[in-house]
């Protein structure tokens, strides 16, 4: 730095002037900070609820030698309040002025102390601004965000830490949301049974190929794809808790809701099944190593001993929650043929009703995430959407068929957001946990509704090709074949696999076609090769 005696030998006023005067500032601010701080009491707010309101003691302490031997003596002084991100929380309270012979004595101390309430208003962090400074016959009765305008940097300022978590109202409304969405998925889950063949899901584990094909994408793709979304996206903004939503929800596996929408999306149900089963229980190994390998460099902004803690109780619940009521509608198939026909007839409606419901309630539970959605977050939202998408209008050469694509593509795309949700909440306290949260709180709010407008253009769009078509051809669209290239490969399947257990069932399936499209014959025919 140039010194002033050098300055002056230049003969450049200006510079000494300049020089002069960050001197003279440097020197009040330090002398202001020798003998007066400020402090509260409690020290932090942390358990500031959304619409309530708390209130804390502001405390400016002057040490009485310094302060007397101070050119302030004999000044009035101010204490200002300012809300960093009022969205969260304010405060209204105007600045609080005062002079020496409003100080309190305190043994070698003057002290004033000023109450101030601070309100919640939405879920999230911040801090209140609050400042001492020395004030002039100009400002004594200016507003304090005018006189931050124009003060100097004579002045002791503090935060204080701001939380605010979720009210009791909306944490009722969730339980209960989750509550019921239990109950209704569990019947759902028991329905879905009664249409499964575990035959054709054992086929689907003894031949692989699509269970890996959607493995790899659901752990090694999707990770891959949500770490450098977040960040590009929410790191470079400072957004770590969206980051580490984002990569939670990437690496949770396949999410029971995925069963429903390929089921109501003519997918490979079996499929489904077989990889949400099989990706959960992966989970068990795969969402730990992701955490320690990426996750951990997303706890920027947390307590030093935060940790990522994996919800395994939550994990092995999930693996209950889907084969359990799987394995009742299988029995009620296996006993009750009459119950499960009728069973298969309503379960397509109920579960429509059961999206509708998690729409439509999901969303009011949990209301707070459209006032702390970001551009951000939607993006990551989007994002989310568009890799489901992509996969779901690709076509694999491995899984060529129509339905394994669909139902690889939804499995992919849709995870078990529950398990994602439940790892935030406990590695983390409110309102960090909440506000992690939120990004799989919106794709699991916002998920249903493009795909239920997708599967209603999917309903319009067949039941239209079928109006237009033929009742032959209808009958060989059922097929995905005509009359005469079905007999020909039939002929050649059974002299060709005669002893393969599958083909036995890829023919029992057939003939159920044949039959419910009033092609008897063909039935028959089949029915005596099978013989």
């Amino acid at each position: 730095m140039v010194s002033a005696k050098n300055t002056a030998k230049t003969g450049c006023p200006i510079l000494l002037l300049l020089q002069l005067f960050v001197q003279l500032t440097a020197t009040v601010a330090s002398e202001i900070g020798s003998f007066a701080t400020l402090r509260f009491e409690p020290v932090v707010m942390h358990n500031l609820t959304e619409d309530g309101n708390q209130t804390v003691t502001v405390v400016a302490e002057f040490q009485r030698d310094g302060f007397a031997k101070s050119r302030f003596h004999d000044k009035r002084w101010m204490i200002g309040f300012n809300s960093m991100n009022s969205k969260i929380a304010s405060c209204f309270q105007a600045a609080e002025y005062f002079n020496a012979s409003q100080f309190e004595a305190n043994g070698d101390k003057l002290v004033i102390r000023r109450e101030l309430l601070v309100n919640g208003n939405l879920v999230g962090k911040t801090g209140v601004d609050v400042v001492l400074t020395p004030v002039d016959e100009f400002s004594w009765n200016a507003s304090y965000p005018e006189y931050m305008e124009v003060r100097d940097s004579n002045t002791v300022s503090s935060a204080l830490d701001v939380w605010v978590t979720r009210n009791e109202h909306g944490k009722r409304l969730t339980k209960i949301f989750v509550s019921t969405l239990i109950v209704l998925l569990t019947v759902a889950n028991i329905l879905m049974g009664c249409e499964l063949d575990l035959n054709v899901v054992w086929e689907t584990v003894r031949k692989p190929v699509a269970p890996a094909i959607g493995f790899c994408t659901q752990f090694f793709v999707m990770p891959t794809l949500a770490y450098v979304i977040a960040q590009a996206i929410f790191v470079s903004r400072g957004l770590s808790s969206f980051a580490l939503g984002v990569f939670v929800t990437a690496c949770a596996p396949g999410g029971g809701a995925s069963n429903y929408w390929t089921l109501l999306l003519d997918g490979n149900a079996h499929l489904s099944v077989t990889m949400t089963f099989l990706t959960t229980l992966a989970s068990l190994v795969m969402m730990p190593l992701w955490m320690h390998l990426l996750g951990k460099q997303f706890l920027v902004g947390y307590h030093p001993e935060a940790t990522i803690k994996v919800p395994y109780m939550k994990i092995v619940s999930s693996l209950l929650a889907l084969v359990i009521p799987l394995l009742i509608g299988v029995g009620i198939q296996k006993w009750k043929p009459n119950i499960a026909a009728k069973a298969r007839k309503v379960m397509r409606p109920y579960i429509i009703c059961v999206l509708v419901f998690v729409i439509a309630f999901g969303a009011y539970a949990n209301s707070y995430m459209f006032f702390v959605m970001t551009v951000p977050a939607l993006i990551g939202f989007t994002s989310s959407l568009v890799r489901l998408h992509v996969w779901l209008f690709r076509v694999d050469p491995p899984a060529p068929t129509p339905a394994n694509v669909t139902a690889i593509a939804i499995e992919t795309g849709i995870q078990n957001t529950g398990i994602a949700i439940l790892l935030l909440k406990f590695s983390f306290p409110e309102p960090d946990a909440d506000i992690s949260a939120l990004i799989p709180v919106i794709v699991a709010s916002f998920t249903p509704a493009p795909l239920l407008l997708g599967m209603l253009v999917h309903r319009v769009i067949k039941a239209m090709r079928k109006r237009n078509m033929s009742d032959d051809d209808a009958k060989d669209s059922e097929l995905g074949m005509d009359k005469d290239t079905f007999i020909n490969l039939l002929l050649c399947l059974v002299s060709r696999h005669a002893h393969d257990r599958s083909a036995h069932f890829e023919f029992a399936k057939m003939r159920e076609i044949l039959d419910s499209s009033g092609q008897k014959p063909f039935g028959c025919l089949l029915n005596r090769h099978l013989l």
